[in-house]
């Protein structure tokens, strides 16, 4: 038996994600931590005007899903495998020791407003679940010809996948794919686009930003949910946080992976649900729970008797 923690990327920031960490006594501890690192209360990254900033957010869910790993790990329950969806990579290596909060909180301010300076306005995400990959990219490749810009970014399950590209070029592929019979086609909470080439710049840039970090060999399993394996390299574990945001998302692939490593419980840091529907859909025998929805008490049972 294995334990999971996941760790949400951005569309899943909300509103007092931040402020419900001071009912906790570590919460508190971080936050001022986090606010003497930064300089500035970061309790002010905590409504819905300032998460519209891509730093501010980014900055935001890595104090959250880092901070909630550590509350459960002060309750003894802890991880064998970490695994982040895209910023979410970042607490997640955090949390395996791999880099320090300190550290992960400078890198994702420099990555926030690196994504958001290459591209302000104009570009972001959808999703499209009831679609198989063959139908998208087929849809993808005949919209591009007609001058629209789109990839695929996330691979989340067989009949769920993310696209990145402008706004336009998504609100097309949307109404298509709706035409077309999908479930659902919708513009995400995100106002870059990730996990595609047209971060490739950007990624090479951030780079810079590990030239004198010396990363840690991880304490738990550090799971990339781009290339789809465990690693446990410090070079390796370096490029996969480098480039996370211009690579593409195997999900389903990496889920898959974690199920034939004998994950039985896995646990997703707020403020995030979908990657307990992710886990639900592509490993049906695995208990998944969602912190949102779940108390701390509930997961202790839980870690007791599938951890």
């Amino acid at each position: 038996m294995a334990t999971l923690f996941t760790f949400p990327g951005q569309g899943t920031q909300k509103a007092g994600m931040l402020t419900a960490l001071q009912q906790f006594d570590l919460g508190r501890q971080l936050l001022a931590q986090a606010s003497d690192h930064f300089g500035e209360n970061v309790l002010l990254l905590d409504s819905e005007l300032a998460l519209k900033n891509n730093r501010n957010t980014q900055v935001a869910l890595t104090i959250c899903g880092y901070a909630y790993a550590s509350i459960l790990r002060q309750r003894n329950i802890m991880p064998d495998y970490v695994l982040g969806l895209s910023i979410g990579a970042f607490p997640a290596a955090i949390c395996a020791g791999i880099i320090t909060f300190e550290q992960g909180l400078d890198l994702v301010a420099h990555r926030g407003e690196l994504m958001a300076s290459a591209y302000p306005a104009g570009y972001g995400m959808a999703a499209v679940i009831g679609l198989s990959l063959p139908v998208i990219q087929k849809f993808i490749s005949d919209a591009n010809a007609l001058g629209h810009c789109l990839y695929v970014a996330n691979i989340n399950t067989e009949s769920q996948v993310v696209i990145s590209g402008k706004n336009e070029s998504l609100s097309y592929l949307c109404e298509l794919a709706i035409q077309c019979q999908a479930t659902s086609a919708r513009l995400l909470k995100v106002n870059v686009p990730s996990h595609c080439a047209l971060l490739a710049a950007q990624a090479e840039v951030f780079a810079r930003a590990f030239d004198s970090m010396a990363l840690k060999r991880p304490q738990c399993t550090y799971v990339s949910a781009n290339a789809a394996r465990a690693m446990f390299q410090s070079d390796k574990i370096c490029d996969d946080l480098t480039h996370n945001m211009a690579r593409q998302v195997h999900w389903w692939e990496t889920v898959a992976m974690l199920k034939e490593r004998g994950v039985t419980l896995a646990i997703e840091m707020k403020p995030g649900s979908v990657l307990t529907g992710l886990c639900k859909t592509s490993m049906p025998e695995t208990i998944a729970v969602a912190m949102e929805s779940e108390n701390i008490d509930n997961l202790a049972m839980l870690m007791q008797k599938y951890g």
